[in-house]
């Protein structure tokens, strides 16, 4: 069995994630950025399963040129809440665009933002930068509890 996920049109990360998700109760990504385009490819299959956690680690900040979405590196006196406040603010400015001004994407925003609320979708930044990318399944079925894919795609 070929395990390689190389994007071509056959074995895509992001079709490997979807069916993982199906089958998984909690999801743990390490990953060096971090797009609203990236997770709404998760999108369906994340709303299949209405019990799956993600929780989603970014070790780098965001490229202030991607959809108007920035992050800034912070000082250590910079609050959680300070820091949280400016990467929200940074998203509200990146949704008007011609891209997300539609009625699906405010669906898909909808139900992500429900997911925070529940705390079904955790979305952390790491102090230290990190480009690794490493995904982690905490899988349903019986036999095999976990597995995990790493490689150099991030979630964008």
């Amino acid at each position: 069995m070929n395990n390689f996920i190389t994007n071509s049109e056959k074995k895509q990360l992001k079709t490997r994630l979807a069916q993982l998700i199906s089958s998984s109760t909690e999801l743990k990504f390490l990953v060096g950025f971090f797009y609203f385009s990236g997770i709404r490819e998760l999108y369906q299959s994340l709303k299949n399963s209405p019990d799956t956690i993600l929780r989603v680690l970014v070790g780098l900040n965001v490229d202030t040129s991607l959809y108007g979405l920035h992050e800034y590196a912070h000082s250590e006196e910079a609050s959680d809440e300070e820091k949280a406040y400016e990467f929200l603010d940074s998203i509200k400015k990146s949704l008007p665009t011609d891209e997300f001004d539609t009625e699906n994407s405010y669906e898909q925003i909808k139900f992500f933002v429900d997911l925070i609320k529940t705390e079904r979708l955790i979305i952390k930044k790491t102090y230290q930068p990190n480009h690794a990318k490493l995904y982690l399944f905490k899988l349903a079925e019986v036999g095999r509890q976990a597995l995990f894919i790493t490689g150099s795609s991030n979630l964008t």
